[in-house]
């Protein structure tokens, strides 16, 4: 949890791409049968998995430019500043950006298994 509130409001927007891309996922399991008409809608659910993964990780890189533009704004201003402190800011910085990756992690195999369980439905396995 402290990890979630150390990597400040960035981190908000990228546990709600998780959301959707593991909702998105689970919506879209029970619609692979092979009676299902609209084919078109079937893949649209499944690549807003993958769109939400990505987005999850792009938005967690911009949370981390973004803290490490406070990090070096405050170490600017403070001068001489200790070592330890100031990889200690950068690393609560790049926070969204793990988040950010792990969401991306997580929807990529989500996606793939239901792209591979569309694939045998519409080849009628």
């Amino acid at each position: 949890m402290q990890f979630f509130v150390d990597g400040g409001f960035a981190m908000w927007p990228v546990l709600l791409c998780g959301c959707l891309a593991l909702g998105f996922g689970v919506a879209q399991w029970p619609r692979l049968r092979p009676d299902r008409a609209d084919a078109a809608r079937v893949t649209t659910g499944i690549d807003a998995v993958l769109f939400w993964g990505a987005f999850g990780a792009v938005v967690g890189l911009l949370g981390t430019l973004g803290g490490l533009a406070q990090a070096a704004r405050a170490i600017e201003h403070a001068g001489a500043v200790n070592a330890s402190l100031a990889w200690g800011g950068l690393r609560v910085a790049m926070h969204p950006l793990l988040l950010g990756l792990a969401v991306l992690v997580l929807a990529l195999p989500l996606w793939f298994a239901l792209r591979a369980r569309w694939a045998g439905v519409v080849a009628g396995d």
